[in-house]
């Protein structure tokens, strides 16, 4: 971001667009919490062992006891506490500083986040053509390659901006200060390579479950999970169109744009990645509930029904079983004939 000096502009009015990153950030933390506890139940729900993709589903969610997602998250929320989202010429200096530390921070958790989310998602695919597929297992494995260095160095060129790094939001401390161009460029060359691999995240489990034996209805709906991901495809080109925000001048007024992509593109990502794994728990829930309540109607009618006599008895038996029929029913009435035929 932008070390340029501003000019006060008395017609700017002090407002905030920080509230949009904020609603946006409550609504995805409490969708990711929901989103992998309920990977987790699921995964102990099922017999299948739990797998490589769920460890690096879990990894994009632990950082030393935090989250790297929702380390960023909380970041951005404190960033917009700071004034992240104002013009900058109505912060102090120290508002400034926060700003400038909170979103570089930023910056690095949402790499290290976009990588074991983007990691999981190819062990989930390998997990899918395991014993089958073999060139398009080492053509995941080279995605894998590209994705792990591609994000080591945007995590270098992140770390060596300054020396020391508290430059970067301290520029009064003795030290270098690279240009931010330098990262910028980094960013937006490996954001154009990671849309090509997010674009066959997302289509090659299409064409994987296409191949599979299963229902076709099943099917119809793990794809159209999967194939969600393309709207994070998207999010992430219409991204780089805000890539010039970097350079503003007045940088805490013009990013909240850019970190609002990023947040959607983010946070999409994860939910998408939990899709596949969640639905299974979510539909048996359904089922269940459904169950529940076909049960709970008839059991009401018994209850209401009373015992006023042995014959209401019978017909409140029958109720209960689910039938609305209030007579005998024809298997009963043979089962009694055959206990006459025995007494004879």
């Amino acid at each position: 971001m932008s070390t340029a000096p501003i000019v006060f502009d008395p017609d700017l009015p002090d407002i905030s667009t920080g509230q949009s990153i904020i609603i946006a950030d409550i609504i995805f933390t409490v969708l990711i919490i929901l989103s992998t506890g309920t990977r987790i139940v699921s995964r102990f729900h099922s017999a299948a062992p739990f797998g490589i993709e769920n460890y690096m589903i879990l990894l994009g969610l632990t950082n030393s006891a935090s989250a790297f997602n929702l380390t960023t998250n909380a970041l951005e929320f404190r960033s917009v506490h700071s004034g992240f989202g104002r013009h900058l010429q109505f912060l102090t200096d120290a508002q400034e500083r926060d700003v400038r530390r909170y979103s570089q921070y930023n910056i690095l958790f949402a790499i290290l986040s976009l990588w074991a989310i983007k990691i999981s998602i190819c062990f989930f695919i390998l997990g899918l053509i395991r014993d089958t597929h073999n060139r398009s297992r080492w053509i995941l494995y080279g995605l894998i390659l590209v994705t792990t260095v591609g994000s080591l160095i945007q995590s270098v060129f992140w770390g060596t901006q300054a020396q020391p790094l508290e430059k970067l939001w301290n520029p009064e401390i003795p030290g270098t200060h690279a240009s931010p161009t330098t990262l910028v460029i980094t960013i937006s060359l490996f954001t154009a390579i990671f849309s090509i691999t997010d674009l066959f995240y997302a289509v090659s489990p299409i064409y994987f479950f296409g191949r599979l034996q299963m229902d076709l209805k099943k099917k119809l709906i793990v794809i159209g999970l999967t194939g969600s991901g393309l709207v994070v495809f998207a999010v992430s080109i219409v991204r780089v169109a805000y890539v010039r925000n970097f350079f503003a001048a007045d940088f805490t007024w013009a990013l909240p744009k850019v970190y609002l992509f990023t947040i959607f593109e983010r946070n999409l990502a994860e939910l998408i990645a939990d899709l596949p794994a969640v639905y299974p728990e979510i539909h048996r829930r359904y089922r269940q509930l459904m169950k529940w309540r076909k049960t709970i109607g008839p059991s009401q009618q018994s209850i209401d029904c009373g015992h006023p006599d042995l014959q209401n008895d019978s017909q409140c038996a029958i109720i209960t079983i689910g039938s609305r029929e209030t007579r005998p029913s024809k298997s009963l009435q043979l089962s009694e004939l055959s206990k006459h035929g025995e007494d004879r």
